[in-house]
């Protein structure tokens, strides 16, 4: 376990700053940012989304306002998740078990993304972990006081990590009921203590949630408005999906930006040899341990159920959208139902099937580390070429649709920003002509930041129109990420134009 913790922490801090901030991060930055006059305690209070890893982050970034410390809280926090986790298999399974558990989440792709990105789920999957420890802990042992503020406080912290700690706390509450009800007062009052000392530490945050979130959504027959997030809101496929990602991470098959493709079968069709062989270890190992699963460990299922079901309804409700790290607490029971499926095979069978989870696991880290494919929109990199030609003499305005907040962020030059935050997404060519009639404003030049490009520009209409406009030229590209130059023809071209 010892060496697994070690190679796990290895894993999380190699290249930690390596990519470039992304749109979430920034907004965590935005929010505890040094120099913007915020109070402490009035910014934590406020944030509905990850107040305790904004609260841990403030003063690292004042001691330096960097990437390093916005992601470092997560390393660290991702990195005890693995012994944590290797102690807590081995009280449902065993050591064996827990040994492959262990070693599959500190190879975990999925957990080594968000313990390197600035947002709180790398602390949510710590406290999922530690309130299970714990709560197996007052199971097979008397509950005590000191056991149930623990568990109060490791709950609040999970929902203090990512609102979404609750579907956890929904869960395990559920599973007392069903498989360890108290059996007297003394045991119900602690329990009651365990669960309700959290929720009223919480309460606060919950409340200032439901004023946001269209919660009302959630009584049936109540109208559900538009998609949040059109057809992805949630599809059944979203379901394999997310085992997928669980096990293997953004890196292997298809990319993300690849997965927005408006012809998504095109997209997957080349990777399906791959995709079959990744999911023959993932569907052996989970059945073997469904099928072996024995009673006493039924809880399981509930813990990982119950956060799945819960999802579904509210993006089928159009209160949420389907995402997997919404429900990553459902991730360590996840890959501990599948090492206890590995190790309960037959030796030859079990040890093939790892080798095979395993290679593929370091395929996708490989990928996740080395190809740009695979990595966050290089922003950072854009901007400085940016930056390169205004020092040359050249200060153009900048079209940054999509991820402006990460420009700005990096950028401190002095060309005028345009933005499209209040402009609806382009559907067709109208769209991007009456976009570009008030964006160019009579510019006779501009540069293009093309990155998320399914958000504002689907159907890629925006540099079709720019090119119907005048010289659209590509500048430079970096991972996820394009930098045009465009030129208008209404405008004679500067005498070194063609050079």
């Amino acid at each position: 376990v010892v060496m697994i913790s070690l190679l796990g922490a290895f894993l999380r801090f190699y290249d930690l700053t390596g990519q470039s901030l992304w749109v979430d991060e920034v907004m965590s930055w935005t929010t505890i940012r040094p120099g913007g006059g915020l109070v402490f305690f009035e910014q934590i209070r406020d944030a509905i989304q990850g107040p305790l890893y904004l609260a841990l982050t403030w003063p690292l970034l004042r001691l330096q306002d960097s990437a390093l410390m916005l992601r470092l809280p997560l390393a660290v926090a991702g990195t005890i998740t693995i012994p944590l986790f290797s102690l807590t298999v081995d009280r449902i399974f065993g050591s064996r078990t827990a040994r492959v558990a262990g070693l599959l989440l500190a190879l975990s792709p999925f957990h080594i993304w968000y313990s390197q990105e600035g947002r709180g789920y790398g602390l949510l999957m710590l406290f999922a972990v530690a309130m299970g420890y714990l709560l197996l802990g007052m199971v097979t042992r008397e509950i005590n006081l000191r056991s149930a503020l623990l568990f109060a406080l490791c709950s609040a912290g999970a929902v203090w990590s990512n609102m979404s700690g609750m579907f956890l706390w929904v869960a395990m509450g559920l599973g007392v009921l069903l498989f360890s009800r108290p059996r007297t007062s003394r045991q119900w009052g602690l329990w009651a203590l365990a669960f309700g000392g959290g929720l009223i530490a919480v309460s606060p945050w919950l409340l200032k949630a439901a004023g946001i979130w269209a919660v009302d959504r959630i009584a049936v027959g109540s109208a559900t408005g538009e998609a949040l997030r059109g057809e992805t809101t949630f599809t059944p496929l979203a379901l394999p999906y997310t085992i997928f990602t669980f096990l293997y991470g953004y890196s292997l098959g298809p990319s993300l930006r690849e997965l927005h493709h408006v012809d998504k079968l095109a997209v997957l069709k080349p990777a399906l040899p791959l995709l079959a062989a990744a999911a023959l270890p993932v569907g052996v190992g989970l059945i073997t341990g469904l099928t072996r699963l024995r009673r006493k460990s039924w809880f399981l299922l509930v813990w990982i159920l119950v956060p799945v079901l819960m999802l579904v309804f509210l993006a089928m409700r159009n209160v949420k959208p389907w995402n997997p790290r919404y429900i990553s607490v459902v991730l360590p029971w996840l890959i501990a139902l599948l090492a206890y499926g590995l190790v309960r095979l037959p030796r030859f069978a079990g040890s093939f099937l790892s080798l095979v989870l395993i290679g593929l696991t370091l395929v996708s880290l490989g990928n996740y580390y080395w190809q740009d494919r695979y990595a966050k929109a290089d922003v950072r990199d854009i901007v400085a070429h940016v930056e390169a030609s205004e020092a040359g003499g050249r200060i153009d305005p900048v079209l940054v649709p999509s991820v402006a907040n990460v420009f700005n962020y990096y950028y401190q030059g002095q060309g005028e920003i345009i933005t499209t935050f209040d402009t609806s997404t382009l559907k067709n060519a109208v769209d991007a002509d009456h976009f570009l009639d008030l964006a160019l404003a009579g510019r006779e030049r501009i540069l293009l930041i093309e990155a998320r490009e399914w958000f504002f520009d689907p159907n890629g209409v925006l540099t079709s129109a720019l090119s119907r406009r005048g010289h659209l030229r590509l500048e430079k590209q970096a991972a996820g990420a394009r930098l045009y130059s465009w030129q208008s023809t209404e405008f004679p071209k500067a005498p070194d134009e063609d050079r």
